[in-house]
């Protein structure tokens, strides 16, 4: 067994070897006690991470679970239950020393055999977790050394999997709890985290108190958090004022002008904003139709996107990748804006006369302005668009089913590029619900995932992503910009670029 090089090291860790801008973590000394209350729009399915989709869910999972390893405010891969590791095998076993006298909210033992179980259910096909799809084709197996040492063998070298046990492949469950919950244990979950899920209380919220025996020294400060649903970021900012709430993220630019000179309320711009794109099935008719998608992106003015929605604040996408991530590629170009250009290729695609179409419409606000600019802007090219509002609780489960086909969505970047285009873009990728195959973006996304090179891996995203987009499965938007707003007597919060929130580490003061 050898120590990973550094540079290696870099490399499997997914770290983005670029500086992302944002500030720093508040600089100031943690008090302990208090509630925090914490508004979101929350569409939680299930807090067991084995099953969990829903993007909400993991502002919750990452209170009661620990990860093996975490994401720095850079996206570098730090030490969490795992303290250390290490590669042999050229690069296809990597073992990782653990945390000792860890133990489970229910007081079983966390060990090497619980690491195993974890990552052995989630690649059970019996089981039927979604994280099965990321992690069979990497993982071979997982082998107990001692109790503190774990082998993951690989089918081949793969810089991925750092950036996976950081999220919900590596949440650590209690295989007992598990078990003996059965079904329950979504509403019930355990782990090894700071704080002990006490209730939720489905369409209303989640009580959650601190773990008297959480494993490291002075975490949490807080005594309980308890997490509001909210019905949309306008009521979100209302409570704020009100002082019923502490926190509320996902806001826009133009959700934040009632309090962004507002004494006692401090905002937290994200640093990676998140990926906006209107996607549709491009397996059948009739966004088989490539002139037909091509008449749809050239329709859109994404700078008036950015300048309704945003206040311009965000920044226009010509593809998956912003910029300041290693894996963004210049020369990856959407399709200009040109109205006459689109009626010509609607034309072209056997509309002569215009399309009708119906697109839905979460109820969330940045997605109903979205939806009206874009039936603005495609209705005067003759593509005419029947809005459909469809509650945001339901909606990404609907376009998981494919029940709905025209649809803007967003996503968040991830650690590393495989987590985000693997996904989305390959045609065994279990978020990819555009239907899209491309065999040679499978061969590129298949290659990147097994090379541990940083520049040969960015040779390979930057042609995937320009065939993605020009082949035009989903018409790229924009990048948002997004704040999150804290009563100014919340200490300690600072952003991921994931960005889902993280609330172990607050702490109130008396204000």
């Amino acid at each position: 067994m050898q120590s990973v090089p550094m540079g290696r090291r870099q490399a499997l860790a997914g770290l983005t070897g670029a500086l992302l801008a944002g500030g720093t973590a508040q600089a100031a000394t943690p008090t302990r006690g208090g509630t925090l209350n914490v508004g979101l729009d929350n569409d939680a399915k299930t807090y067991d991470p084995i099953f969990s989709v829903q993007f909400t869910e993991r502002h919750v999972l990452y209170l009661v679970f620990d990860t093996l390893v975490r994401y720095g405010p850079d996206f570098s891969i730090r030490p969490e239950l795992a303290t250390s590791w290490e590669t042999l095998s050229d690069g296809k076993c990597i073992v990782f020393t653990l945390q000792e006298d860890v133990t489970f909210q229910d007081g079983t033992k966390f060990d090497a055999a619980a690491v195993k179980w974890n990552i052995d259910q989630r690649m059970d096909k019996t089981v039927n977790s979604p994280q099965r799809q990321l992690l069979e084709p990497i993982v071979a197996s997982v082998d107990v050394i001692d109790p503190l040492h774990v082998a993951f063998n690989l089918i081949a070298p793969s810089p991925v999997l750092f950036s996976l046990l950081g999220e919900r492949p590596g949440f650590m469950v209690s295989p007992a709890a598990w078990k003996q919950r059965g079904p329950e244990f979504a509403s019930q979950p355990v782990g090894t985290g700071a704080f002990v899920l006490k209730q939720w209380t489905r369409g209303s919220q989640v009580v959650l108190e601190r773990n008297p025996t959480y494993w490291q020294a002075g975490l949490p400060y807080l005594d309980r958090i308890v997490v509001h649903d909210l019905a949309g970021s306008v009521i979100g900012v209302q409570r704020l004022l009100t002082g019923e709430v502490d926190y509320v993220g996902e806001l826009t630019p133009t959700d934040i002008r009632p309090i962004e000179s507002r004494a006692g309320i401090t905002l937290k711009p994200i640093k990676v904003g998140r990926w906006y794109f209107s996607q549709w099935h491009v397996d059948s008719a009739p966004f088989d139709n490539a002139k037909l998608r091509q008449a749809f992106a050239h329709a859109i003015d994404r700078d008036r996107l950015n300048e309704i929605t945003m206040r311009g604040q965000g920044s226009v996408s010509d593809g998956p990748t912003p910029k300041g991530l290693w894996w963004y590629d210049p020369t990856v170009k959407s399709a200009p804006y040109d109205p006459a250009h689109a009626k010509a290729l609607l034309a072209e695609a056997g509309y002569p006369n215009g399309f009708e179409y119906e697109l839905s419409t979460p109820q969330v606000t940045v997605f109903q302005q979205i939806n009206q600019l874009l039936q603005e802007q495609l209705g005067a090219v003759g593509i005419k668009l029947r809005l459909q509002p469809v509650a945001s609780s339901e909606w990404y489960a609907r376009v998981v089913a494919g029940t709905t086909n025209l649809t803007p969505t967003r996503w968040t970047q991830r650690a590393d590029p495989d987590g985000l285009l693997y996904i989305l873009f390959h045609s065994k990728g279990f978020a990819n619900t555009m239907k899209y195959k491309n065999d040679r973006v499978d061969s590129l996304l298949d290659q990147a995932r097994t090379i541990y090179d940083v520049p040969t891996r960015q040779r390979l995203y930057g042609e995937a992503q320009r065939l993605i987009v020009s082949d035009l499965p989903m018409v790229p938007l924009i990048f948002g910009a997004e704040y999150a707003a804290l009563r100014a007597t919340v200490g300690g919060f600072e952003w991921i670029p994931d960005e889902i929130p993280r609330f172990r580490e607050l702490w109130k003061t008396v204000g």
